[in-house]
């Protein structure tokens, strides 16, 4: 049976351990840089990727020197997947 001393020394080590904050400042989010966003992106692929046989839906002039690559476009949905916002397979396109 536990004392009514040793539980208080319990509960007194239990609210002095929570009590206990370690600050090291501001977390950041987890980013891989390339993804993050569309400027980042364009960096290495001006024109934006997309798969091998994506069209660019637009009523203005249409992209098609986008870096075409099923793998790079698909890490990039699923790592951002805002990146294609019309949803044609051509993320950050730019003529």
């Amino acid at each position: 049976m536990i004392s009514k001393k040793h539980l208080g020394v319990a509960l007194a080590t239990l609210i002095a351990a929570t009590s206990l904050t370690v600050s090291a400042g501001p977390v950041s989010a987890h980013t891989t840089g390339l993804h993050d966003n569309c400027t980042e992106l364009q960096k290495k692929w001006p024109h934006g990727v997309g798969t091998r046989r994506a069209v660019d839906k637009t009523s203005g002039t249409r992209v098609t020197n986008f870096y075409r690559n099923n793998d790079a476009y698909w890490a990039a949905e699923r790592h951002n997947g805002t990146l294609d916002a019309d949803n044609d397979r051509i993320a950050c396109e730019k003529a």
